[in-house]
């Protein structure tokens, strides 16, 4: 997996081309593309959380995350039923985090860290939400009426660009230039494509294949013969477990729900999997950055 971040980089960019410049539009290329993405690393990057804090876990320990898993998911599905506005900013303010998060998987930063990942993740979820916000609303509108946030696109866009920039040059000046780089580049193309497009894109090569990457490095050394045969088959049961959840679900829903409602229940089914992955996969980045920091101490 040597220099899987960059490779998986050029193949989202080289899709997002031939999608503009051939499909545009096209709703099989587009649910293709989704369903691809997701099935060969945005669900998978997600299904080793009970070996990244212990990859040595025995049965009861298996018993206990899994516990706690579904403890984490229940408690938000209660959320999301009563209360789904604030279900909904809860996985945006998680989201942005998150995703903000994986930009710097082998950057040191020293200067307000988490404000970091929060605020790069935000101006990455705003160039998609507000980029094609007439989707983006027509999907939001069935929890809330949010029409007119539409004019809140440019100054959330400007301002987490900016705040961002600031906190990493405070940090890395030299990593600086380079995120604005790409800041500026990926988010004229994500703020231009189609939001599930856009979204997907992103998703899939800018945070789950990184994520992926991060994983099997810490694990390979756990697994002595075939690593990476070891790595995959690994992924194979909680990722087959929550594709089958997703689909039993929207299958369940579908007779009786318009698109824009079927496109929103599918981000809720992947806000209930992400809640606790989020939670795991800080755990292990914040502890394996602990650990490379001890390390360079004299």
């Amino acid at each position: 997996m040597k220099n899987i971040e960059n490779s998986g980089k050029a193949v989202g960019l080289l899709i997002a081309a031939v999608y503009l410049l051939f499909f545009r539009g096209n709703q099989v290329f587009e649910w293709v593309l989704i369903g691809s993405v997701l099935l060969t690393v945005g669900i998978p990057h997600g299904s080793l959380d009970h070996l990244l804090t212990n990859p040595n876990l025995n049965k009861n320990g298996l018993l206990n995350f899994i516990l706690k898993y579904i403890g984490i998911i229940l408690c938000y599905i209660l959320i999301w039923i009563l209360l789904p506005v604030p279900a909904l900013i809860i996985f945006l303010l998680m989201s942005a985090y998150h995703f903000g998060q994986s930009h710097f998987l082998n950057v040191s930063l020293t200067y307000h860290q988490k404000s970091t990942y929060f605020f790069t993740g935000v101006f990455y979820l705003s160039v998609i939400l507000w980029g094609d916000y007439s989707n983006t609303a027509l999907i939001l509108n069935t929890i809330a009426p949010v029409d007119e946030y539409e004019i809140f696109g440019w100054p959330v866009i400007l301002a987490s660009f900016s705040i961002s920039n600031f906190l990493v040059f405070k940090s890395q000046s030299g990593k600086g230039v380079l995120l604005m780089i790409e800041m500026v580049f990926l988010g004229t193309l994500l703020y231009y494509l189609p939001l599930l497009v856009g979204f997907i894109l992103y998703f899939g090569f800018w945070h789950a294949l990184p994520s992926m990457n991060v994983e099997y490095k810490a694990l390979k050394k756990h697994f002595s013969k075939k690593p990476f045969t070891r790595f995959v088959g690994k992924m194979v049961p909680f990722t087959a477990i929550s594709i089958v959840g997703i689909v039993l679900v929207i299958a369940l829903l579908y007779p009786r729900s318009e698109p824009e409602e079927l496109v929103l229940l599918f981000f809720v089914l992947i806000s209930l999997i992400s809640a606790p992955h989020v939670w795991f996969m800080n755990r292990f980045l914040e502890a394996k950055k602990m650990d490379v920091n001890n390390s360079l101490k004299p």
